[in-house]
């Protein structure tokens, strides 16, 4: 979950940076690039939760298979499959919530052209 926060607090970070740059409107293509890290880091949050989720459901099934006839308890397998569903549930509320910002910001009246050429 902590990689997650971390996105939550970039993205956090990079829309007050948007807000300067755009406000200043000296440097279009970093406005644009900074927009752009928005959505990144919103995208980059999800694909860590589902990664999370995966790695703790491979872990779980290595504790039910370890545990053989002896068994496991519903209640636990149910508990546990809850817990892995949290990072892909913060990482998509992120990235919804850094999609909105990025469309949003993007439709600015004076948000860089298309035609801004960004040096990578």
């Amino acid at each position: 979950m902590a990689p997650i926060y971390l996105m939550w607090i970039m993205v956090l970070i990079l829309a007050v940076r948007f807000f300067i740059l755009y406000r200043d409107n000296k440097k279009p293509e970093q406005v644009k690039k900074t927009n752009d890290g928005i959505l990144f880091f919103g995208s980059l949050a999800f694909l860590i939760g589902i990664t999370g989720q995966m790695v703790g459901l491979v872990e779980a099934f290595d504790a039910i298979q370890r545990a053989g006839d002896a068994g496991i308890a519903p209640q636990h397998v149910a508990g546990g499959l809850k817990v892995t569903f949290i990072a892909p549930v913060m990482g998509m509320l992120l990235l919804i919530f850094s999609t909105i910002i990025w469309f949003v910001f993007r439709n600015l009246k004076n948000y860089p052209s298309q035609n801004v050429v960004v040096n990578q």
